[in-house]
């Protein structure tokens, strides 16, 4: 029997000689369809006391099952006596946000279907004055058409709970301010380490949130960070939204005040509800002004928080830093106060705790790209001693590399000489072999250095030696591996592949490429690590030919490579191993929906042929993937890939390797996207849109269109 139960504990007893309201409506829930409800707990509850609520979530679960059901009973509200402005079954009780809207957070304020087991009845009903009441849980039916999304049905099926007695009283100001004092302790108490401490801190958040009084809104600005998406949905939804506007502006400037994005945000929307006047017949004028208004107050705030950071303290001043950056890459034309900011910084960077370094130096750097931030930069890395993490120096030469490219890879060479260093494989991508100014025998001593006990970072010097060294180096690098005890050596590969193709090929036809026999341990490896350095003819052959091992897990890692390294010579192979999968699981979808890895398996074979980065599926192609996914994810991932095929095609570029280009997105530079939009007929036309920052990879990609024939229309 499907039920649909949300739990309140112990229900409050109290005489209603009133006939139930909703009993009528009640007996017409369809069979197997119960709801229950029941308090946290009995007794009175005082006005704008938390009333806490245990919701057993009525939805499909997560993960949802599979295949989906066709129809399934979601909460749709709550049903309140008496109704005020909502309550009835024609407009029940939803958590409402003020005017404006705003962000809703946590499982009170996500949607209808609340994401927490525990809620707070509080942001559904009206605000109680003393009084008794009687609310019941209302839930509606949702089904689901063929390959689409779930709808309310129509006509509408509701299923209502039995009726729960609320009895309010008045609460007294020692009460308010005793509670304000133990939501406040609660808050400042030690980060939780267990669930019941994360529901205690929620719900002395939640708390505060409601008393919407001078004390308790002063209590949850000086609390924040912590817990900011409660305490400041309580302010936006205070009932005296100018007093609020008022304190929230006067408080930017405190020392220990931290003013987050979302703080100006919400600051924005408390004072434009404050100060214009409700919304008459023109909505579209009015909503422009009220967004200008908005606006106007966070700029003005922004500047006074600019103005504020030097005499910030601790966390709040590493937060001013992080939302001013913020507000610099929304801004045109930059704000007046970026230089000070920007000095302010760099003096302040040593005081900041190390989690706050690590986040902030990068953004930094790539969102200002100023040369005074080299010195900054190449301390850290400078600073750096065995021992310490590497996020510093990581993000250090991240920023560095924004800035001064040549200067960067000059960094990464001499670090690749040392016994020691932060230095790790991945960070080589910012190194091209042309860049690299370093001789074979300094990467062969580095690599024995690696090698002996106590030696430091093996990998890095096997990728470094893969990747720069020359064809004259081969005969020691064959010495080298020849005398590995381990066999596997995914990285020295590479250079074989890419400097002796025939040698590779002999490693990789050391064994018999039986299809069902257990793979050689190295196989994995060379799929997965070695295209990452270098790849070519032999080992994409290894690759396609091992699509159709019987092993589920190498097939998605040959597929993986294919899509991101495989030359066009790839693609045919993959689109016979896709049909395979097609032709063997045709007629037995349910079957794969609940084969886990073989839903894996076909969604790697379609994001490689859907995606690939040397090639370009079309919209035809698209279609043809489409007629051949058996899982319902192929299906919908694949028409999500066709709706970025509407004319003109999207171009979203967030960054100079970050964008969007039709349906693909994994690009690691700009020549990727440069090398994706050549694959594209001349004639095609793009429709770009330029994050702050990314303008001058725009221009690039401007001439690179104009001289291979693209149309590029700017948003």
């Amino acid at each position: 029997m499907r039920r649909l139960i949300w739990l309140l504990y112990l229900p409050v007893a109290l005489a209603q000689q009133s006939p139930d309201p909703w009993s009528a409506l009640r007996a017409k829930n369809p069979p197997g369809i119960e709801v229950l409800l029941r308090l946290l707990r009995e007794g009175s509850y005082r006005q704008s006391e938390l009333i806490r609520a245990e919701v057993t979530d009525p939805g499909p679960g997560v993960p949802p099952p599979q295949p989906l059901p066709p129809e399934i009973w979601s909460s749709y509200g709550f049903l309140f006596d008496p109704a005020g402005t909502c309550g009835t079954l024609a407009s029940p009780c939803f958590p409402s946000a003020p005017m404006g809207g705003g962000m809703m957070m946590n499982g009170d304020f996500g949607g209808l279907l609340p994401r927490s087991p525990v809620i707070s009845l509080n942001a559904w009903l009206p605000a109680m004055r003393p009084g008794r009441y009687r609310v019941a849980a209302l839930a509606r039916k949702q089904v689901r058409s063929a390959g689409g999304p779930y709808g309310y049905a129509d006509p509408a099926q509701y299923a209502v709970s039995n009726t729960v007695e609320l009895e309010i009283v008045a609460a007294s100001p020692a009460w308010v301010a005793q509670t304000i004092a133990a939501s406040v302790a609660t808050l400042k108490g030690p980060e939780p380490t267990r669930n019941e401490g994360y529901e205690a801190r929620r719900a002395a958040a939640a708390q505060l949130r409601f008393l919407d009084t001078p004390a308790a809104w002063r209590a949850a600005l000086e609390l924040l960070p912590v817990e900011e998406g409660t305490l400041l949905q309580g302010l936006l939804a205070s009932r005296q939204p100018a007093r609020v506007c008022e304190l929230m502006q006067s408080g930017i400037a405190a020392p220990g005040q931290a003013v987050s994005s979302y703080y100006l945000d919400q600051l924005g929307r408390i004072c434009a509800t404050a100060h214009l006047p409700a919304p008459g017949a023109e909505q579209t004028q009015y909503w422009r002004q009220w967004g200008d208004y908005r606006e106007s107050v966070m700029d003005k705030a922004s500047t006074a928080l600019a103005a504020s950071v030097p005499v910030k303290v601790g966390e709040a001043k590493a937060v001013a830093f992080q939302t001013l950056m913020e507000r610099v890459q929304q801004a045109q034309p930059r704000p007046e106060w970026v230089p000070a900011l920007q000095s302010e910084f760099i003096k302040s960077y040593p005081t900041l705790e190390a989690r706050w370094q690590r986040q902030l130096l990068s953004f930094y750097a790539s969102a200002l790209r100023s040369r005074d931030l080299i010195p900054l930069l190449e301390s850290v890395l400078d600073g750096w001693k065995p021992g310490d993490y590497y996020e510093a120096p990581h993000a250090a030469l991240a920023g560095l590399y924004e800035i001064d490219p040549a200067r960067a890879q000059a960094r990464i060479t001499a670090e690749l000489k040392k016994d020691r260093t932060w230095l790790d494989a991945p960070q080589l991508a910012l190194l091209p072999p042309d860049a690299a100014h370093i001789t074979d025998d300094e990467l062969i001593a580095a690599l024995a250095g690696a090698q002996r006990p106590g030696g430091w970072n093996r990998q890095l010097s096997m990728t470094a030696l893969a990747k720069y060294a020359t064809p004259e180096a081969l005969p020691r690098v064959k010495a080298i591996y020849e005398r590995e005890q381990d066999s596997c050596q995914p990285e020295l590969m590479a250079y074989f592949v890419r400097v002796d193709p025939e040698y590779a090929d002999r490693v990789f036809h050391s064994h018999p490429w039986d299809m069902q026999a257990e793979p050689p341990r190295c196989t994995a490896m060379y799929f997965d690590r070695t295209p990452r350095i270098a790849m070519g003819p032999v080992l994409e052959r290894y690759m396609t030919a091992y699509l159709m091992h019987r092993t589920v897990s190498i097939k998605k890692t040959a597929a993986q490579s294919l899509g991101r390294f495989g030359s066009p010579a790839a693609l045919p192979p993959l689109w016979d191993t896709f049909r395979y999968f097609h032709d063997y699981w045709k007629g037995k979808a349910a079957e794969l929906e609940r084969n886990g890895e073989g839903v894996g398996l076909e969604m790697e074979l379609r994001k490689a042929i859907a995606r690939g980065r040397h090639w370009l599926a079309t919209e035809t192609d698209l279609r043809t993937i489409e007629s051949l996914c058996v899982s319902e994810r192929c299906v919908q991932e694949t028409r999500q890939d066709l709706s970025a095929w509407q004319r003109p095609l999207r171009l979203e570029l967030r960054g100079p390797a970050n964008a969007t280009v039709a349906q693909c997105y994994e690009f690691e530079s700009l020549a990727d996207i440069e090398e994706k939009l050549g694959q594209f007929p001349k004639g095609t036309q793009f429709m770009l849109t330029t994050a702050t920052g990314a303008e001058e990879a725009a221009a690039e990609i401007r001439r690179f269109a104009d001289a291979h024939g693209l149309t590029i229309i700017s948003r």
